[in-house]
């Protein structure tokens, strides 16, 4: 049997070549350590720029925080009582605050998340959105207008200054929708500008 002894540097020189030859053409450039990122993440805007917010359109942190903690109250004061997820986004969708008690449901989350995505994308409440011609009756699972973040729970206001929604107060709890909006409705009267 013989051996054959190449340099290392011709093995590395052999593996880089190969990499680069495996690329198909028209390929874009690879970021670091051959590593490709994944496309970026579409938000409210879609694959537009996210909205610049200026300090006009920034709903304050004491604020947010204080009507995110009134819906949270609210909530666990019904009749029923409501361990709710409550959100506080931005005019992008961004969260500001995010509280709920103990016990809330892992899925609240994720429908309170939605119910403001609906907000910001419909510019009006999720609720009113669920109760549109063609919405309505469609089942909680429907992919609706092609989009499946949507959704048609009542339950998250836009927060309005000067006319213009500049964020959401969104709530999602195991009552149901009624109660969630009589709970984002007391959030968001906390928000003054």
């Amino acid at each position: 049997m013989t051996r054959i002894a190449l340099p290392a540097t011709a093995l590395f020189g052999a593996f880089l070549l190969t990499s680069a030859m495996a690329q198909p053409a028209g390929a874009p450039a690879a970021g670091r350590g051959g590593f490709q990122m994944p496309p970026a993440a579409k938000g409210i805007a879609g694959p537009d720029a996210p909205v610049a917010i200026t300090p006009d359109k920034e709903i304050p942190f004491e604020q947010a925080l204080d009507a995110a903690r009134t819906a949270m109250d609210a909530c666990l004061k019904l009749p029923r009582k409501s361990a709710a997820a409550v959100l506080v986004t931005d005019l992008n969708g961004n969260i500001r605050v995010a509280l709920s008690p103990d016990g809330t449901g892992l899925p609240f989350h994720d429908f309170a998340r939605r119910k403001a995505y609906t907000v910001l994308k419909k510019k009006m409440t999720s609720g009113a959105f669920g109760a549109m011609p063609g919405i309505a009756g469609q089942p909680f699972t429907a992919v609706l207008e092609g989009d499946p973040q949507l959704i048609t729970f009542p339950g998250a206001v836009p927060v309005k200054k000067n006319g213009e929604i500049v964020g959401v107060v969104s709530v999602s709890g195991p009552t149901g929708g009624n109660d969630d909006l009589k709970c984002a409705e007391a959030g968001a009267a906390k928000i003054h500008f």
